[in-house]
């Protein structure tokens, strides 16, 4: 036996079917856009985070390049006073000429002299230390101190030790101090040059 519908229960059945689809569609279409529209109000989120960090940069560009251009300006006014040479080496060769000048003019015995040089550090500019033993008196070792610390090249005296070698010495020998001295200056990194 078979059963037909009548139009009455094709509808009903039309409509029932109607119904558990919608049920069905919105028991898992409403989550879904649920998940869907907060990922997008959290990825709108993040881009306009993304868009003011990328405003502030361009904000700040200016201040960089203003930065840049007066550091730029400090460096070029002192460059022509740092210690010159291609390599650490070749600068504390070049101090240690100053030193050796130095004494040299104003009369007092240069002993042996060390140069150090401090390539460990990866800062703009490397410092070139020289140790050096001098002989003169009072006069001299000043004129000598004066010397460096006038000259064209930026140094420093990081350390200074007088002693008087003859306590007991007369008075009719002149007056004679032996100085240990550290004498420190800068030059530009070759390594951060060469990036």
């Amino acid at each position: 036996m078979t059963a037909t519908l009548g139009s009455r229960d094709r509808r009903v059945l039309a409509v029932g079917v109607l119904i558990c689809c919608t049920l069905v569609i919105a028991a898992r279409g409403v989550p879904a856009l649920l998940r869907w529209t907060r990922a997008a109000r959290e990825n709108a989120l993040e881009l306009g985070a993304e868009a003011a960090r990328a405003q502030g940069s361009v904000d700040n560009a200016k201040r960089t390049r203003d930065s840049l251009a007066v550091r730029q300006a400090r460096y070029t006014a002192i460059s022509p006073r740092l210690l010159d040479g291609e390599t650490a080496a070749g600068a504390g060769g070049a101090l240690a000429s100053l030193v050796s000048n130095a004494a040299a003019g104003a009369n007092v015995r240069l002993g042996s002299v060390q140069i150090r040089t401090d390539t460990a550090h990866a800062d703009a500019f490397l410092a070139v230390r020289v140790q050096a033993d001098v002989v003169g008196d009072i006069n001299g070792l000043t004129t000598m101190l004066a010397a460096l610390e006038r000259g064209q090249t930026l140094l420093a005296v990081r350390a200074l030790s007088v002693a008087q070698p003859e306590i007991a010495a007369g008075d009719d020998r002149p007056e004679s101090l032996r100085a240990e001295l550290t004498v420190e200056s800068l030059m530009p990194n070759p390594a951060r040059l060469s990036r």
